[in-house]
């Protein structure tokens, strides 16, 4: 069964896709980006660049970007321009983004902790997404 969570968020964050390691607390627990922020197990995307516009977070695997958000009622499909890997540290902690729909076409890898703008290349063009335990890089 998927997730889904749905907000409104601008945000400054603007580094390039896979450029932001994630880093460990004192008490092993990973953060997820700069900021220090605890990570919540989802892998969000932005509509809009710097975490602006609609949001969609996932805590699980989803093959179809048409429906996300609270009842399933937003259409995240092409539409991603900013993104953050805040699933936990370990396996299945790495997000393959695909570029059709049911995990098909080209795909990239956000490792865990990782965050920003999607570069022109992806922008408005992921279709669906999968956890990985290794990106593979």
């Amino acid at each position: 069964m998927r997730k889904f969570r749905t907000l409104l968020l601008a945000g400054a964050l603007a580094v390039p896709l896979l450029a932001v390691p994630a880093t460990v607390t004192a008490a092993g627990a990973a953060t997820a980006d700069a900021s220090g922020a605890a990570a919540d197990g989802n892998y969000w995307v932005w509509e809009d660049t710097n975490r602006g516009g609609h949001a969609c977070g996932w805590s699980g695997n989803d093959s179809d970007w048409r429906t996300c958000g609270a009842g399933g009622n937003f259409n995240m499909n092409d539409r991603a321009s900013s993104w953050w890997n805040n699933g936990y540290a370990g396996s299945f902690g790495d997000v393959r983004v695909y570029e059709n729909i049911g995990y098909g076409g080209a795909s990239t890898c956000a490792p865990n902790g990782s965050a920003g703008n999607i570069p022109w290349e992806w922008n408005d063009r992921i279709s669906s997404h999968k956890w990985v335990t290794n990106c593979g890089y």
